[in-house]
């Protein structure tokens, strides 16, 4: 760890970190710190030389390179870059005649120099190189930027990273690698145990949501460096750059489960054995869900949390089926194909229900697709940043599950895997999903939603028919010219919508729409039975709907809430917004948080009568964004639209 005060640092943001780290590291705590074998200047003056020796014939053999080397480098191996089974370019070491080493790996798809990135490995005290410099060079062969790692004297583990401008000596910034974890309290909540590169616990909004004891320890461990310093940080590509996945994921679970509070791991890449002590000492701790959004090809990484998960059957375990864009049941990835009882398997779906691109999926061994892509999330720096992939499907599950426990603390696995499959919409007519269970289509509420796995069939109940004198009123006459538009509308009995209060919005749209000469001298009011799914919107739903009862349109739908990805109010379908759903054009969804509902009915209507999705500043107006009881008025612009738009798709038949 850096010590040298660092314990004590108060919450703040990145900068002040990071100004934090820089005062210790020079001010006061650089005698903590280990001196590299060469001075920084000369480390810095041979990876300039090494580069421009690399670029001067990138195409020459190893040896030959080796001659260009500053300081008598000698050749030591070379491999292939390769991405997907293509090779994009090489890596090549080269030995300096004190033991030290110089690194270079050529990134050029297509033979084409993108990026050139040099290395200097100092001897550590164990007589090993270890990294200590880096420079990175782009398709000019200039270098624009270096990195600089700076190690603990008392471990010998590297604490922090510095960022170099391009003379590779001028500090710009430090980045932290196991800085120690700030003080606080518990903040209670459900356990979740959050297995990833670690988290940025500097972070205000993730400190504050850590588990602690009752001294004020946090729960959770390194199980990579075997210290209680669970920090994002992945060297395993390269330890100039680390991957920072954890504080991703870490972030959107605190997001989406208020309820929860973290409990972290940084996994153990230099020994998945201690898979099993992390799952032992989360079960001490009373963590009943593990979100593990990682995996590999090789079982044997995974023998050892087979085992202990199996050991715990009251411990959930849910589980990314990875980016691989393969079947898993053929092709393995784990632990997403281990034949556990107390897993689930998330992969990450498009907004429609369709398995998103490059993502796993498998019949026997995935068993949710859950929308996952480009999702806003935390970054390292305390940012939001787009993120897409199966490990955030995983996490929205874990969430999910950490809601359910919080109203229903005595659940296990069992009970928390049947809770979160009735949540999955039905698999509607031919619609193969690629998974077991289906599709869940906002996993952020879901526990709000009542059990929507069974489908079945709908059936109408009663039908009414709502006359101009219902609408009107019995003295009103009937015009002699303009347009009739004959709506129908489609209600749930035992929901939250009644025929009386259709009544009483369908009556004030059609005094709205008078202005434009549209009269309705009829609308059809149904109303249904069936399955309780059909009482929410989603393009899958609302298609299966549209599919059993073939009703009249434009057809007005009053369901109970949405499940789209755009949670709208209310929603209209008209013909240019309805390509990549047909069966659902000409169609309107209203929920029961929809607002003045009589003026939204008429503004709803009007989209689809004007096939048009356009929204207008204009005080007064309807088609302003937001409905009110002020906005009403509709110019002669709009109704000359609506009018010819909706007759020539049939929607309004002239009246003379």
């Amino acid at each position: 760890m850096l010590g040298c005060g660092y314990r004590g640092l108060p919450l703040c943001d990145m900068e002040c970190v990071m100004r934090h780290l820089a005062k210790m590291l020079f001010l006061g705590c650089a005698a903590g710190l280990s001196a590299a074998a060469h001075s920084a200047s000369d480390a810095a003056e041979s990876l300039q030389q090494a580069v421009t020796a690399a670029c001067e014939d990138s195409s020459s053999s190893l040896e030959e390179m080796a001659g260009r080397m500053p300081g008598g480098a000698s050749a030591v191996s070379e491999e292939p870059l390769a991405m997907r089974g293509m090779e994009i370019g090489w890596k090549r070491r080269f030995a300096l005649p004190d033991g030290s080493e110089i690194r270079i790996e050529q990134f050029a798809p297509q033979g084409r120099l993108r990026r050139l990135t040099a290395e200097y490995w100092s001897l550590g005290p164990d007589g090993d190189p270890r990294p200590e410099l880096a420079a990175i060079a782009g398709p000019d062969c200039a270098v624009g930027q270096g990195r600089r790692l700076v190690y603990d004297a008392d471990s010998s583990e590297a604490a922090a990273i510095e960022h170099l401008d391009q003379d590779l000596q001028s500090l710009e910034r430090i980045e932290p690698l196991s800085p120690t974890v700030p003080e606080g309290e518990d903040p209670g909540g459900v356990p979740v145990a959050h297995v990833d590169s670690g988290v940025n616990y500097l972070l205000p909004d993730i400190a504050r949501r850590l588990a602690r004891d009752e001294s004020g320890s946090i729960l959770g461990y390194d199980f990579w460096d075997m210290n209680r310093r669970p920090f994002d940080s992945n060297p395993a590509q390269s330890p100039f750059f680390p991957q920072r996945h954890g504080t991703r994921t870490g972030g959107l679970l605190l997001r989406e489960a208020p309820e929860a509070r973290l409990v972290p791991y940084r996994y153990p890449r230099p020994d998945m054995e201690r898979m099993a002590d992390l799952i032992a000492d989360a079960a001490e701790h009373g963590v009943r869900i593990i979100n593990i959004s990682m995996g590999s090809d090789d079982l044997d990484d995974w023998r050892a949390f087979a085992r202990a998960a199996e050991a715990n059957p009251d411990m959930l375990f849910v589980v990314s089926a990875g980016n691989n864009g393969w079947d898993i049941d053929r092709q393995p990835i784990y632990p997403a194909a281990l034949p556990l009882e107390n897993t689930i398997v998330v992969t990450s779906a498009l907004p429609n229900g369709q398995l998103a691109r490059g993502s796993n999926w498998g019949t026997e061994s995935v068993d949710l697709l859950v929308p996952a892509e480009r999702l806003r999330v935390t970054d390292f720096d305390g940012n939001d940043v787009v993120a897409s992939g199966s490990s955030y499907a995983a996490v929205r599950v874990s969430a999910l599950a950490a809601r359910l426990l919080a109203i229903n603390p005595g659940w296990g696995a069992p009970e928390l895997r049947a809770a979160i499959f009735e949540r999955v919409l039905p698999a509607f007519s031919d619609n193969d999903s690629g998974v077991s269970q289906g599709f869940i289509p906002r996993p952020e509420m879901a526990e709000n939603l009542p059990p929507l796995s069974s489908a079945g069939d709908l059936r109408e109940r009663e039908r009414q028919v709502l006359t101009g004198a219902d609408l009107y009123g019995a003295d009103h006459p009937a015009p002699s010219q303009g347009y009739a538009l004959e709506p129908t509308l489609v209600y749930f009995g035992n929901s939250g919508w009644s025929l009386d209060a259709l009544r009483v919005h369908a009556q004030e749209a059609a005094q709205i729409l008078g202005q434009c000469g549209i009269h309705v001298p009829r609308a059809g009011v149904r109303m249904l039975e069936g399955p309780a799914v059909f009482h929410y919107f989603h393009d899958l739903i609302g298609i299966e709907l549209v599919r059993q009862m073939e009703l009249p349109k434009p057809t007005v739908y009053f369901v109970t809430d949405t499940l789209q990805p755009d949670p709208y109010d209310a929603e209209a379908i008209g013909r240019s917004n309805s390509r990549t759903r047909p069966a659902l054009r000409d169609t309107v969804w209203f929920t029961e948080a929809t607002r003045d509902p009589g003026i939204a009915l008429a503004h709803e209507l009007v989209h689809v009568l004007m096939d048009s999705g356009e929204h207008v500043e204009k005080p007064g107006n309807l088609m302003r964004p937001e409905t009110s009881a002020g906005n009403t008025a509709l110019t002669s612009r709009q109704c000359d639209a609506v009018v010819s738009t909706g007759v020539a798709n049939g929607l309004l038949t002239p009246l003379d």
